[in-house]
């Protein structure tokens, strides 16, 4: 899902409190960049004034701020260092892996190092394992194609003609296509509609191909009744045109099976308050790659927007949590969401969901109106171009987990990486000035619901 670009823009990067009353408009230009942001994969940069305006209204005189943790203010540099530590540092932060568990230790003691109290919380998951999967071109000539299991493919072997069905909608798929293996690409529906179609088609097994250079992870939300496999846009276009050429037959294996498994989301509070607003994103990544837009730029957004919220000495009633196993299906956060009690989900106004949010140069707002339509109007008091879009509704990550339980929630990130789900999306990719822009929307969404 690609949201229609919006205007570029860039702006003077100056302080901004979260206790400001009123947001100055950012300065409007016509470009926008994705940055290097700050030399080598393996240095850490040092936070600099990329900050966005302060206002004139003075702190309350009763505030004391925090010694340590910096002016009340979010600062792009210091998300960046977070997005580094996550993306860098740790790497790979797959569901239930040493790697996903790191991140949540590194996450729990940064949020407690700003006064919160910060804790794991645990859950059960079951994990898929690709134990081995092949792909066999046999005609018109015989080779080795590399493939990979679609995660909850189920297992099984099949020989049979390959035939094209475009990006898998139903009418796309030919007659010759029962008993057969289906070559479908990447983009438009999701991978289980994808296979859905080609079983109700007649399919035997399914192949997606890359819909951009290179291979891909995929995620089946619904499992499978036929081996589902993924490969690399340049694997599927041979093999498009050997189809397109005359008759085309492989060999599909699948071997997978599930482990049960730990995850753990972060959890942390402000001391003595019930939290009004959650804040949040999820931490873990896909196992292709180290997951530096989605979702290390979401985490770093919130966990910096938690040190400015505690650097005056006044907690706000937001609780920030970080949720594990996002990428299998919500899972996180559907746990946190269990676990509340009644009481804690009456006093909740809405949670904020940051997600892939540090590549592309659109904020398609999408959620629940009541929380969208605020984020919009701190938008444009923002001067920050924006839309609404319904097509991030309700599924696609942790705010449905909240909206699915009667609390209002909204998303923002831009879904519009073509490094997502891959090796390719690094730590150079991402862009301060995204963060910049995310800290700004956040903050000010946040403190306008809290005053409504």
């Amino acid at each position: 899902m690609v949201a229609a670009a919006e205007p570029a823009i860039s702006h003077p990067l100056a302080p901004i409190s979260h206790r400001s009353a009123v947001l100055p408009a950012l300065v409007v230009f016509s470009a926008i960049f994705l940055a290097s942001c700050g030399g080598s994969d393996n240095a850490t940069p040092a936070p600099t004034a990329t900050q966005f305006p302060a206002t004139s209204t003075p702190a309350p005189s009763t505030v004391t701020p925090t010694p340590g943790l910096g002016s009340p203010q979010f600062e792009s540099a210091r998300a960046l260092q977070h997005v580094h530590a996550l993306s860098v540092d740790i790497g790979i932060r797959a569901a239930g892996t040493d790697g996903e568990k790191r991140a949540a230790n590194y996450i729990r003691d940064e949020l407690a190092k700003y006064g919160y109290d910060a804790a794991l919380q645990q859950f059960p998951i079951q994990v898929f394992v690709d134990v081995k999967t092949s792909l066999d071109l046999l005609s018109p000539q015989q080779r080795a194609v590399d493939a990979a299991a679609l995660g909850g493919s189920t297992s099984g072997t099949i020989e049979g003609g390959l035939v094209g069905a475009g990006r898998g909608f139903p009418q796309e798929f030919p007659s010759g296509t029962t008993g057969s293996v289906v070559l479908i690409e990447r983009g438009d529906i999701t991978f289980s509609e994808k296979v859905a179609n080609a079983t109700a088609a007649g399919a035997a097994g399914v192949i997606i191909y890359n819909n951009d250079s290179g291979s891909f992870t995929g995620q089946l939300t619904a499992g499978s009744r036929i081996p589902a496999a993924a490969i690399s846009r340049e694997d599927g276009q041979a093999l498009l045109d050997l189809i397109k050429a005359g008759k085309t037959t492989v060999r599909l294996t699948v071997e997978t099976r599930t482990d049960t498994n730990q995850s753990q989301n972060v959890v942390a509070k402000p001391p003595g308050k019930q939290c009004r607003l959650v804040v949040g994103g999820h931490y873990d990544s896909v196992p292709a790659g180290p997951g530096a837009n989605d979702n290390a730029s979401g985490t770093a957004t919130a966990i910096e927007m938690a040190r400015a919220m505690a650097a005056d000495g006044v907690f706000d009633p937001v609780c920030f949590v970080l949720f594990g196993s996002e990428e299998l299906g919500l899972l996180g956060s559907a746990a946190y969401v269990r676990s509340l009690s009644p009481d804690d989900t009456a006093a909740l106004k809405a949670m904020l969901n940051f997600d892939m949010l540090a590549v592309g140069d659109a904020w398609p707002f999408g959620g629940s109106q009541s929380v969208v339509s605020v984020a919009a109007q701190e938008a444009d008091r923002l001067s920050i171009p924006h839309s609404v879009d319904t097509r991030f509704g309700t599924g696609g990550s942790d705010h449905a987990s909240f909206i699915s339980d009667g609390i209002p929630a909204m998303i923002f990130n831009c879904f519009c990486d073509p490094n997502y789900h891959s090796a390719g999306d690094r730590f150079e990719f991402v862009s301060e000035e995204r963060l910049a822009q995310a800290g700004a929307l956040g903050m000010a969404t946040a403190q306008a619901l809290l005053a409504e």
